[in-house]
């Protein structure tokens, strides 16, 4: 079998670049490691990493890479792959030229790796290390900033381009990945999202039922398309009456969110029990500084409040809605460095004796919808927003209060029925609605020290990267002139204008 390999040096895009390739109906391995599977594969691409060409011991992947290429195997680094490619034969870098999300790069020398690309192309960025020398290879492309964005080394099939031609916001990226398929001698064939994602329908209720082994399931639903799905297909797997729907109230939801999301999981099938936890979470929740702690305590209570279920049911299994950028972030792959924790990745205490079931682990925001249009799920589910496990907590910066949790759900209200009355809220990714300390206001001739409202609007495809979104003038201050007007203790309200990356899409 002829593949691609592609090793993952902890980039949080990786997986992204096996996910493109296998939309061209290509057979490509991942691995952490230079082993057997990258020496046996027809080609190699390498991925970026958090590690450092100036800072950290990468002599081996330099070796490695430039056995590869001497080989004459075809090569394309990509971020710090495109780093080290330029050191094995000679580069040199600076880290002084940092640079993050939409950059512009002018195509100086084009190669073959580059047809169909333009003079200048809008690509993205996503790192602080810069080469500023190609050594033996061949200058291609530079960015704006005057880093070398691509090259390509004289006599060998071996390419590097700084930017991430796997992110959707690269707007030629795929065109990147079939250009170096064709010089690999690979014949690409591009299929749907529907043919994807309905061969992993059909691969994951196989695998599903085989391991499944008899017993009661608990799921817990937020009413989230992550949750909902995975109830559903495990539902189809294994049948209705050996599922325990669980939802689990932590006080963190948006205003009528509760009794919103009972009425759609009713509409599927899914009748969960409802567990009024709002005070032991909140309790636990007031005065804590730390994002990091906010979210450790939510996800360990929220186990415990799970496992009291598991052995009141006598519980074999419990069904999870992880997705792939939640193991990213969560720094659960070799050489990843961890973002945020997610109280569904690795968050269960050892004690925690119980089979997990995650049938959503490998695929993306995007496929996951595609599977929920599958399997016939109504639109109100299929359109929900991205909610983070922890709810409004992780939106309150600073110390947690019961004053600051209102003030942001109230906000979040109002932010939410402009947005759909307007016809915008079902074009975002996400809409949010953040709390933070403080700005000096006058209202009414009176001196008010209140809170900051910051509203962050995103659009993506996949919450890999994420760019901005700001409506018109007259939305923004109505947006701001209602929120300083109705809720409590507000002095200013601030819209963040930062892509990912840079900034993640919560706010921690």
């Amino acid at each position: 079998m002829d593949y691609v390999s592609i090793v993952d040096l902890g980039s949080q895009y990786a997986h992204l670049i096996h996910k493109r390739l296998s939309y061209l109906n290509i057979d490509s391995i991942l691995t952490t490691e230079f082993d057997e599977n990258v020496y046996r594969a027809k080609a190699v691409i390498v991925s970026g990493s958090p590690m450092s060409a100036l800072k950290d011991n990468v002599k081996d992947i330099e070796i490695n890479i430039r056995n590869i290429v001497n080989s004459g195997k075809p090569f394309l680094g990509i971020c710090f792959g495109h780093q080290m490619l330029s050191i094995a034969y000679g580069g040199k870098m600076v880290s002084d030229r940092a640079e993050y999300g939409r950059t512009k790069i002018n195509i100086v020398s084009k190669n073959s790796i580059l047809e169909g690309l333009d003079n200048n192309e809008e690509v993205w960025m996503s790192h602080s290390d810069c080469v500023i020398d190609p050594g033996n290879g061949i200058t291609n492309a530079i960015s704006e900033r005057g880093c070398i964005s691509a090259i390509e080394i004289p006599n060998k099939i071996a390419y590097g381009v700084q930017f991430h031609p796997e992110v959707t916001h690269t707007r030629k990226g795929l065109q990147i990945f079939k250009n170096f398929l064709e010089i690999a001698g690979f014949k690409y064939k591009e299929i749907s999202i529907y043919e994807k994602v309905s061969n992993y329908y059909a691969y994951i209720l196989d695998e599903i039922k085989s391991n499944y082994h008899g017993g009661k399931i608990i799921s817990a639903v937020s009413g989230g398309i992550d949750s909902t799905v995975s109830t559903y297909i495990v539902m189809k797997a294994v049948g209705y009456k050996n599922i325990i729907p669980v939802l689990i109230d932590h006080g963190l939801f948006r205003e009528n969110e509760v009794d919103e999301v009972i009425s759609y999981l009713r509409k599927v099938g899914i009748d969960p029990i409802y567990i009024n936890a709002k005070q032991d979470f909140i309790s636990k929740l007031e005065g804590i500084l730390s994002c990091e702690e906010k979210r450790k305590i939510i996800g360990e209570l929220f186990a415990q409040k799970l496992f009291d279920i598991i052995k009141q049911e006598n519980a074999d299994y419990l069904i999870q809605g992880t997705a792939y950028p939640d193991v990213i972030e969560s720094g659960k792959t070799k050489h990843s460095q961890k973002i945020k924790s997610h109280h569904n990745v690795g968050g269960l205490p050892e004690w925690f004796n119980i089979k997990i079931i995650e049938p959503l682990r490998g695929l993306y925001k995007d496929e996951i919808r595609e599977l929920g249009k599958i399997i016939g799920l109504p639109e109100e589910i299929l359109k929900r927003q991205p909610f983070p496990g922890p709810g409004l907590a992780v939106r309150i910066i600073g110390n947690f209060s019961r004053e600051k949790l209102e003030a942001v759900r109230k906000a979040d209200k109002i932010l939410a029925d402009i947005l759909k009355r307007e016809g915008i809220y079902s074009h975002l990714w996400q809409s949010i609605a953040t709390i933070s300390d403080s700005w000096v206001g006058v209202k009414g001739d009176e001196r008010e020290e209140g809170y900051i409202i910051n509203i962050r609007l995103i659009l993506s495809e996949d919450g890999m990267t994420a760019d901005y979104y700001l409506p018109q003038k007259n939305l923004l201050d109505e947006i701001s002139n209602r929120i300083t007007n109705e809720v409590k203790n507000v002095s200013a309200v601030g819209f963040i204008t930062s892509t990912k990356p840079p900034a993640t899409i919560e706010p921690c």
